[in-house]
């Protein structure tokens, strides 16, 4: 299940510290004295009368603030600090498991070269028997060329591994499949197909995350003729999560979404999402990019629209105007997850749905995830949470009778 965080705090901005017994006074004269907020969570002393301490600030600024006064106030009673945000970066986050039984000789055996040679033999001549006698048909490869990761610039790839392992990490919890992060020190979107081209033989599926949508576009053209599943965090993800969306925030305000108009500001974002919402059943749908324009326009048309789906974070939306935001690089936290869109919405189901009927995801199959979103919200809601535990299989289930044609 997921935890939010206490009121005020940020996980984000977080640091763990150990002290005796006799400065906790100290510790929460320094809480009550920071200008943010900062929440204590402290455990119960070990046998050496040692307290470990754990404490969520709102801000970078805050936990700066902190950090600095509790090492100034507590001096040698300060045993041990840590960030916790590196401390969990370090670990690489997720990590591979052993599944034949190695336990003897003759277990050992079974991965000799010999064995392997009997498999290979039996593989050459029956190539459709590969994912029966591998683990390739759990293995999935989450790729980035660092083109778009949480609002930076294009970065070096392994700069992104922080955001690709994160997501692995979403994506094994959600599957139980084994995801892979792959960064790929991709020069333009042919290196990026190149590069899924290669590694195919190896994994059930690709997901492309972190990618500037123009080089998603182009990286699936370039994949067209080439047998391997293929999805993206933004057509198989967001825009499947911000249609559901969209929908329940036009029904919760009893607006029929086959009379709605809604604006979609800056669509190019957002890969299919504008032929997802009118497959949804929105009747009116406007494409604006503020760029040439600007919000004059938007400021103009305000009392014809029933809601504003912004990509790009409008600085002044039209006030009174019901507004959904959903940022493809940068996806809202996971506590917010009721409202906002996230990818892992819809993305792990898909993800299910492809490998288990061996089809590519289609249109059907994404508005197929839409209203399996929709129907799993709760009433007053835009989207169902996370951790909804029927929230997978739901979407699954939904976008495998559309891949199958099954009733």
């Amino acid at each position: 299940m997921l935890t939010p965080s206490l009121p005020g705090a940020n996980p984000a901005y977080s640091i763990q510290i150990r002290v005796p017994s006799r400065a906790l006074t100290m510790v929460q004269a320094v809480i009550a004295d920071a200008q943010g907020t900062v929440t204590c969570q402290a455990d119960e002393p070990d046998a050496s009368e040692v307290h470990r301490i754990t404490l969520d600030a709102d801000s970078a600024d805050t936990l700066r603030w902190l950090g600095r006064v509790l090492r100034h106030r507590l001096g040698t009673d300060l045993l041990h600090t840590e960030d916790l945000v590196f401390l969990t970066a370090s670990t690489g986050k997720l990590a591979q498991r052993v599944c034949a039984v190695t336990t003897t000789g003759h277990d050992v055996a079974l991965l000799d070269a010999d064995a392997d040679r009997r498999v290979i033999t039996h593989l050459a001549a029956h190539p459709l028997h590969t994912d029966r006698y591998t683990g390739r048909s759990r293995r999935v490869a989450l790729v980035t060329d660092a083109s778009a990761v949480l609002d930076f610039e294009p970065l070096r790839a392994e700069t992104a591994l922080p955001a690709v392992e994160s997501q692995a990490v979403h994506l094994h919890r959600a599957t139980g499949l084994d995801i892979f992060p792959l960064p790929i020190a991709a020069h333009g979107p042919d290196d990026l197909a190149a590069a899924v081209r290669m590694l195919a033989p190896g994994f059930a599926a690709t997901i492309l995350v972190h990618t500037h949508i123009q080089h998603v576009h182009a990286a699936r053209t370039a994949l067209e003729t080439v047998p391997h599943l293929l999805l993206d965090s933004v057509n198989d993800g967001l825009a499947v999560a911000a249609t559901a969306a969209a929908v329940n925030a036009l029904r919760l305000r009893a607006v029929d979404p086959r009379r709605a108009r809604v604006v979609l500001v800056d669509p190019a974002r957002g890969g299919d999402l504008a032929g997802l919402l009118i497959a949804a059943g929105i009747g009116d749908l406007t494409l604006y990019d503020p760029v040439p324009y600007g919000t004059a326009p938007l400021h103009q048309l305000a009392d014809d629209i029933d809601l504003i789906v912004d990509l790009i974070g409008l600085i002044a939306p039209p006030p009174g105007v019901p507004l959904l935001r959903t940022r493809p690089e940068t996806p809202p936290p996971l506590a917010a997850a009721t409202t906002a869109p996230r990818p892992l919405h819809a993305l792990p189901g898909l993800l299910t749905a492809a490998i288990a009927t061996q089809q590519q995801i289609t249109p059907a199959a994404r508005l197929a995830a839409v209203e399996a979103l929709t129907a799993h919200t709760q009433p007053g809601a835009l989207l169902p949470p996370l951790d909804h535990p029927g929230l997978t299989p739901a979407v699954a289930a939904a976008a495998s009778r559309a891949l199958t044609g099954a009733v």
